[in-house]
């Protein structure tokens, strides 16, 4: 009842009164299409018959707002009167839009956006803008004079009024078109990427069962741990151990001597599924003692994943790439692991680095499924990490299960952290592939923990788990390993030391599983610190998170909540020590990371706040779905509050849901995505057209601290083309040489203000470079600058890509 009162008023009656954090769920969608944003010239004012025309093919349906850059031709004057007229035209010659402005109302490089009713076919259909004005009309709007945009471009026509047509070298106008996603496209989109790439995510995902399928089995027949009876949380338990067994397999291989290769990952894989297979059919049907018959939210577990799926897809169906700076680096040490076969000692021959700090574990699971599939590495990365970051709250809600065996609260967490929490789905901006597989197994070593320590007997035996999962959790991301490590010595300790030895014993194991590596680490650079250049606000807190979106009502209410649960604990009711442990957890992680400002020796050499906050929607997530089921429990003691607080809770849940649909659909932040959709071509042709030897410059930024990072497409260029670069991923500061020549190079070469002229090329040739890419997105390289330096040719010319080779 209370879900469908919200749905009432939010569809008939617009929400009026309600907060404009819950109306704002029923806003359209808006999303770019089609992006030209370089600008370098100013076409005529159109007046006295002159017009502009500029044609362009949308991508999408629904095509509904143009974003257009003006120009002044001149200061506005007292008294002016002039008009600018601006029309939209399909292919049919229908009029779309037209707008009149008065142009003393508009400013020089004044964004102007142009509305309309969205356009339900116009996808891959032409469609026309037109510029008009009076015969005193000043404005125009800002173009750039290489074609930038394939599918269109301008023309400036002389009407029957017009005495002549003045010239202009601008080819493309500036221009941002937009669609609103509609349910019909939603659903197309959907379908086209579960074509093209569900093949290829469902073998990752049952790749990633196999191992913990197996390990469970085993564990159930021969050490007689309990039985997981509920399939959603057997299924979530093998996923995580799965997850954490590769890299260890891959980890043992490389110590051994051994390389992986195609074929050996295949038989791997076949042969353990047959031994799943086999182990299946004798298992025991043996359950887990449930506390209370609730079937009914059992059943909605399957539905809340494959609608978060849903969402984690169709947040990235603009996209060819992983965003932002961490993602090249992962496809780069991808193609390290693939090329080698092992784990990574060196980055040869991509890059001249031995001995990096970093964390393999992810890798050798991309490495894996690109060796076993041929699949396109930066789709590979983009899905398979959409994939695990949609299975988190199916590991969230096993968590819940395991510990407190409540349906309704692990269907609580799942939903959180799947929907209306800005965390885990804000990671796909940022590429953080690392942490998030971390995090998906996080969940059920914390559950692992708890009853190991806490459980019954039976539980005992699975210490060989919670080493596996400890040790895979350390190669995957050895920061969350660490935030890991209070929640263990908490837990053991509000326990009075019991069954330490089996906590020791999975201590041990997980130790001896990873101590080759735990070696290598132990001798290498501080991230922080590398080449003795400490990152200024390393460990600063990240306020804007605590600002976004519902975030601030999710800790408001764990804050609420906290009374409630000290009480509990006061009267020793068991159910409140999980979520007490939890916030003491926190606490002690705060205080770590702070530990300078009290006078300790500090830590953030290796983690930082940032890093830790992000991973904090585990505990907040697990406090506010015990507590809530706590409070529905004991508001059940009657029925009029139970009626009241049932309808509130179904408004509520729907509110959160709806809102956490539009939040992870909406979810990237466009300044992150580096590689866009046209760059795919433009590397392609890099790698088949250009020589092996050839060094290709590119535009860069300083990203942190003293690390550059590539600004756009030519990110991808080392890990797909294998060219070298000015500026390869940023595991190259683990090079003092690449580090030197990176950074002197973008330091002389963001100081440029005109490629046009000979003497750069000369000194561009003194760096060795032989050509030089501009991505769609683009950097310190203009691409009209370079196209007339009389010693450069313009080889490839794009939808926004260029390359350039020097003469």
């Amino acid at each position: 009842m209370g879900a469908g009162l919200l749905l009432v008023w939010l569809t008939l009656l617009g929400g009026r009164g309600l907060p404009k954090e819950v109306t704002a769920v029923i806003q359209p969608i808006l999303a770019e299409d089609l992006s030209q944003r370089r600008a370098d010239s100013a076409p005529p004012a159109p007046q006295a018959g002159l017009t502009l025309r500029q044609d362009f093919v949308p991508r999408w349906d629904g095509l509904s707002e143009i974003e257009l850059l003006l120009v002044r031709h001149g200061e506005a004057t007292e008294g002016e009167d002039g008009r600018f007229h601006i029309q939209l035209f399909d292919d049919a010659d229908t009029l779309i839009a037209e707008q009149e402005l008065t142009t003393s109302t508009l400013t020089h490089n004044q964004t102007y956006k142009l509305r309309f009713t969205p356009q339900p076919h116009s996808a891959q259909r032409r469609y026309t803008l037109v510029f008009s004005g009076s015969g005193d009309n000043p404005v125009s709007v800002w173009g750039y004079s290489l074609d930038v945009h394939a599918g269109g471009a301008l023309r400036v026509d002389g009407g029957p009024l017009a005495t002549a047509v003045p010239a202009t070298n601008a080819q493309d106008l500036y221009f941002v078109a937009r669609y609103q996603l509609s349910w019909t496209s939603a659903g197309q989109s959907l379908g086209a990427m579960l074509a093209q790439d569900g093949p290829i995510m469902l073998l990752a995902l049952i790749f990633l069962l196999m191992p913990g399928a197996l390990a469970l089995l085993l564990a159930e027949k021969y050490s007689k741990m309990p039985v997981l009876a509920n399939p959603f949380v057997w299924l979530g338990t093998a996923l995580a151990v799965g997850t954490a067994v590769w890299p260890l397999l891959w980890l043992g291989l490389t110590t051994l001597g051994g390389r992986w290769r195609s074929w050996s990952l295949w038989l791997v894989f076949g042969l353990g599924w047959l031994a799943v297979l086999v182990l299946w059919r004798k298992r025991g049907a043996a359950a887990l003692p449930r506390r209370s018959a609730t079937p009914l939210l059992r059943h909605l577990v399957a539905p809340l994943i494959l609608l978060i799926f849903a969402t984690r897809l169709l947040a990235v169906r603009d996209l060819a790439f992983p965003p932002w700076v961490d993602a090249s680096r992962h496809g780069l040490i991808t193609a390290v692991m693939t090329h080698s076969g092992q784990m990574p000692g060196s980055y040869e021959p991509f890059l001249p680095v031995e001995d990096a700090p970093y964390h393999y574990g992810f890798h050798a699971i991309s490495a894996s499924l690109l060796f076993m599939t041929g699949w396109s590495l930066p789709r590979l990365l983009l899905f398979v990490g959409q994939l695990i970051n949609s299975l988190i709250p199916l590991t969230v809600y096993t968590a819940v299960i395991l510990i407190t065996r409540r349906e309704r609260a692990g269907l609580l967490a799942a939903f959180l952290v799947g929907l209306p929490f800005f965390f885990p789905g804000y990671y796909v901006t940022w590429g953080r592939l690392t942490q998030l597989t971390a995090m998906f197994i996080m969940p059920v070593l914390l559950a692992f923990i708890w009853l190991l320590v806490r459980g019954g007997r039976g539980w005992r035996v699975a210490w060989p788990v919670v080493g596996i999962l400890a040790a895979g959790l350390f190669l995957i991301h050895v920061r969350v390993f660490l935030f890991f490590l209070p929640y263990a010595a908490i837990v053991w300790l509000a326990s009075w030391g019991r069954n330490g030895r089996w906590l020791a014993a999975a201590a041990g194991l997980a130790l001896f599983l990873v101590s080759p590596r735990f070696l290598q680490l132990m001798a290498a650079a501080e991230p922080a610190n590398i080449n003795q250049n400490p990152i200024n606000n390393y460990n600063a807190f990240p306020v804007r998170y605590v600002q976004t979106g519902w975030e601030p009502a999710f800790l408001w209410l764990a804050a609420a909540a906290l009374p409630f649960l000290l009480i509990a604990g006061l009267r020793r009711r068991a159910w409140s020590w999980l979520p007490l442990l939890l916030v003491g957890w926190t606490a002690v992680l705060f205080i770590l990371l702070n530990s300078k400002r009290l006078g300790l020796p500090s830590i953030t050499g290796l983690a930082n706040l940032n890093s830790m906050y992000i991973t904090l929607f585990l505990p907040l997530a697990l406090v506010l779905a015990v507590a809530a089921d706590r409070f529905l429990r004991w508001q059940r003691r009657d029925w009029v509050w139970e009626s009241m607080g049932n309808v509130v809770l179904g408004g509520a849940l729907m509110a959160a849901g709806l809102f956490g649909v539009r939040q992870q659909v909406t979810i990237l932040n466009l300044q992150t995505i580096l590689a866009r959709t046209d760059d795919v071509a433009g590397l392609d042709w890099v790698n088949e057209r250009l020589p092996e030897t050839a060094v290709i410059a590119v535009s860069g930024w300083k990203w942190l601290g003293e690390t550059w990072a590539a600004s756009d497409g030519g990110a991808w260029l080392l890990p797909l083309t294998g060219r070298a670069v000015t500026t390869p991923p940023i595991d190259h500061i683990y090079d003092q040489d690449s580090y030197f020549f990176t950074r002197d190079f973008n330091e002389t070469a963001e100081v440029v203000t005109d490629w046009s002229d000979p003497v750069q090329a000369d000194w561009l040739r003194t760096q060795g470079v032989t050509h030089i890419f501009v991505g769609a997105r683009g950097g310190y390289f203009d691409p009209a600058q370079l196209s007339r330096n009389p010693q450069m040719e313009m080889v490839y010319g794009r939808n926004g890509v260029f390359i350039f080779k020097l003469n």
